[in-house]
């Protein structure tokens, strides 16, 4: 009956420091999801066609990067972004403005509507 105890409390004491031990090294969790809807203006040029198509490349170029490249570009500063993770969500779309220069010439404007998603650590 002796050895039964000292196993049975050996064993719950291993399992116990065991749990303790691996808690810290998870980092698995406290993670909030965030979608964001990001603006990203391109140079003024004379025809609407031409921006739209400048437009279109643009958005197919963030379609087209890696996590770390759309948080760099898209300047996303937040405390404990998971950087690998963020990608881009559906529903992009390109927008043109026409506005009127100081020589009273039209420029057209492409605006490139992006949904970014990030999981950003919680800090509470």
């Amino acid at each position: 009956m002796n050895l039964l105890n000292k196993m049975l409390l050996t064993s719950s004491i291993l399992l116990t420091s065991a749990a303790a031990i691996a808690q810290p090294l998870y980092t698995g969790g406290n993670y909030i999801s965030r979608v964001d809807h990001k603006t990203v203006s391109i140079e003024a040029v004379g025809s609407k066609q031409e921006a739209y198509t400048l437009g279109a490349e643009k958005l197919l170029e963030f379609e087209g990067m890696s996590g770390r490249d759309l948080n760099a570009a898209l300047v996303l500063i937040s405390y404990g972004i998971d950087r690998d993770k963020t990608h881009l969500e559906d529903g992009g779309y390109v927008t043109v403005q026409e506005r009127l220069n100081t020589q009273g010439q039209l420029e057209y404007v492409a605006k490139v509507h992006l949904y970014v998603h990030y999981k950003e650590r919680d800090n509470n």
